[in-house]
């Protein structure tokens, strides 16, 4: 299964010949998969042969210079090694110990990194999530949980609102499905500040301000509302009552002025919503990376509850699913006394951790350099660790930064079980070929680190370094557990993967799994929190993932990018600063500045520019956001969300 981030989580072939993969395709012998994959995965197959994959431990000879030196593991295992006995034994402690680890794999055996920390003491290891965790929250506040509803059963919705999500671009495999909706009759209205190819596809598209979509969402509720089509009674809805009792006290000017839509566009939708049931709504990620990004999804929720959408074939709001299946995950070696830090607040967090300080960095699965927010503060990070290390396939702008690099292996190469957080699925990965070089697995490293330490200081490391692959997975999936999906044990995953929601319906007959059973209604806000552009920053900064790549995961295609990130605004604008096409400008504000490349884009918002994440070879577009946090996350992530989009920017010639 592909384990990359993203919606589909698709089922894959790989085709081998004498030891070398030819080609890869979906598995479309796994039910509900297809064989097409999206366009991202020639990029997945590009990274196992190409020229600059990393085969080999590397030695940075002072930090950032990019004289290299080719180690053994046995040298790089050791000095690592040293190291961690050394901070140990001046600090008294194994907190200046530091892992960060995200996304850029999400099998369960690379969970051995946060394992391998575990078993050494209490360190000091990242909590929280950059992409969805407000709108985690959100819905865990709602329904006491999170849960979507299978795709296929769009096919019975009158109504679907594509909400601030571009699936032609991040979710391909969801489209057949929409379609097919379309075919039997269903309306389909996309809402987003940006034109997407989604959205031309679509038979509605409403370009809303950005920021403003929780503005939209209480304007839909008070004039159903109005019009009596809201449910006014349910013994199903904690506070209805004060609810819509709220609703009556709203000022509908200013949320017309906020989302910035005619009182005729705004009729309009609610007229679809009233006359079309089922109405689903899917909300993208992008909806709750604002400041109030929780409150958004949480109103979008009560919109589809209140129209009595909620639990019914083709009804629901689908954000994410968490609740499928849950595995133990023992090969984290778990501990309470973990020092945790916001992972999107992570150079300011870091910096004020004086008791003791953070020595050591472990970077796994990320590429700070070029996802973090707060860059300036990153800068300042930096001089003060000792030993950075950096697991990955490419020296990437992190790896460059840093003092060793250990080259892991891809997901074609070693054993893995694999869980989806939107489609449901879980897989396995096989080994297609053997590692290339001597590239190694995340879990492999975690054995050798923890020999090592061992062997150096008897007792240090408690990971379970003894056993095989195999055997952690029998630990992870035991026979109860795979008897509960269906299936007898985890290798049965090899004849293909299997979907694990035993029902096609988020919620149905309304059965939630709150404390008291019934849908939460959240509170009407006093004030909305929307940030507007002003004289001195004029422009939203809105950078979502490109088609092609998700985030900075795209260094086999480096050359084909240009030298700086590309900055897409209307002529309008851009004409009245003396812009021109193909121009080198200057993006600022109060968080620093970025070199970017014009080009015109006459469907985008006057106030608006657009530039994708990972698109250039140099220049990284969070270098501009300071990392403000949203309202929600720390519920379910232990950490708020960021708003990632809520950014303004001046722009300038170069």
């Amino acid at each position: 299964m592909c384990p990359r981030n993203c919606y589909d989580s698709c089922p894959m072939l790989a085709y081998t010949s004498h030891g070398r993969i030819d080609h890869i395709t979906g598995d479309s012998l796994t039910p509900g998969a297809a064989k097409q994959l999206c366009s991202k995965s020639n990029q997945i197959l590009s990274t196992v042969y190409h020229k600059d994959r990393l085969l080999y431990p590397m030695l940075q000879h002072e930090r950032g210079s990019g004289h290299w030196q080719r180690i053994s593991w046995d040298t790089a295992i050791d000095i690592i090694a040293h190291k961690i006995l050394d901070l140990k034994e001046r600090f008294h402690s194994t907190l200046p110990l530091c892992l960060n680890k995200y996304s850029g794999n999400f099998g369960l055996l690379r969970n051995a990194c946060e394992g391998m920390f575990n078993s050494l003491g209490p360190t000091t290891q990242t909590i929280g999530t950059p992409c969805f965790s407000s709108g985690i929250d959100a819905q865990k506040l709602d329904f006491g949980g999170n849960v979507t509803s299978q795709t296929q059963s769009l096919v019975n919705s009158k109504l679907i609102l594509l909400w601030g999500v571009n699936p032609a671009w991040t979710a391909i495999h969801t489209m057949p499905a929409l379609y097919a909706a379309r075919e039997c009759g269903a309306k389909i209205v996309v809402i987003d500040p940006i034109r997407t190819e989604t959205a031309s596809k679509a038979d509605y598209y409403i370009q809303l301000r950005p920021g403003s979509d929780a503005a939209l969402a209480l304007l839909l509720l008070c004039r159903l509302y109005a019009r009596h089509d809201l449910t006014t009674e349910s013994n199903k809805i904690k506070g209805l009552e004060e609810f819509l009792t709220g609703l009556t006290k709203i000022d509908q000017s200013k949320l017309l002025a906020a989302v910035d839509q005619t009182d005729e566009t705004i009729d309009f939708l609610v007229e679809l919503i009233a006359a079309h049931h089922p109405m689903h709504i899917w909300a993208g990620f992008g909806l709750q990376r604002h400041l109030q990004g929780g409150l958004t999804i949480r109103l979008i929720d009560a919109l589809s509850m209140l129209t009595n959408n909620i639990g019914i074939a083709g009804g629901g709001v689908n954000f994410a699913d968490r609740e499928a299946f849950q595995l133990p995950y023992f090969i984290k070696q778990c501990r309470d006394d973990t020092r945790f830090v916001n992972i999107n607040q992570f150079s300011h967090t870091l910096q004020t951790l004086k008791d003791p300080p953070v020595r050591l960095l472990w970077i796994a699965c990320r590429n700070l350099w070029s996802q973090d927010v707060g860059l300036q503060e990153l800068h300042a990070l930096w001089q003060n660790l000792e030993l950075i290390v950096t697991a990955d396939k490419f020296l990437t702008p992190t790896a460059q930064m840093s003092d060793i690099v250990l080259p892991v292996t891809t997901e074609f190469e070693d054993l893995d079980i694999y869980t989806g957080y939107f489609q449901q699925w879980l897989g396995i990965n096989e080994r297609a070929i053997p590692p290339q070089g001597e590239t190694k697995s995340d879990l492999e490293i975690a054995r050798l680190l923890t020999r090592r330490l061992n062997e150096l200081a008897p007792g240090t490391s408690t990971f379970p370094a003894h056993l095989t692959d195999e055997e952690f997975l029998d630990r992870e999936l035991p026979e109860s557990l795979c008897l509960s999906i269906g299936i007898k044990n985890w290798r049965q995953l090899r004849k293909g993967a299997i979907k694990v929601r035993p029902t096609p319906i988020a919620w149905e007959g309304q059965h939630f799994a709150t404390d008291d059973g019934k849908f939460h209604c959240c509170p009407i806000p006093q004030n909305l929190v929307q940030l507007l552009p002003s004289e001195e920053m004029p422009f939203y900064f809105i950078t979502p993932h490109a088609q092609q790549n998700i985030n900075s995961q795209i260094h086999t295609r480096l050359k084909e990018l240009s030298e700086y990130p590309i900055v897409y605004l209307h002529p309008q604008p851009a004409k009245q600063r003396g812009l021109s096409e193909s121009q080198q400008v200057i993006l600022w504000n109060q968080y620093g500045k970025l070199t970017g490349i014009v080009c015109f884009d006459s469907s985008l918002p006057p106030d608006v520019i657009l530039c994708y994440q990972g698109s250039s070879k140099h220049g990284t577009v969070n270098a501009l956001n300071g990392g403000r946090v949203s309202d929600l996350g720390s519920l379910s992530t232990g950490a708020p969300g960021v708003a990632l989009y809520d950014v303004l920017v001046n722009i300038r010639r170069k």
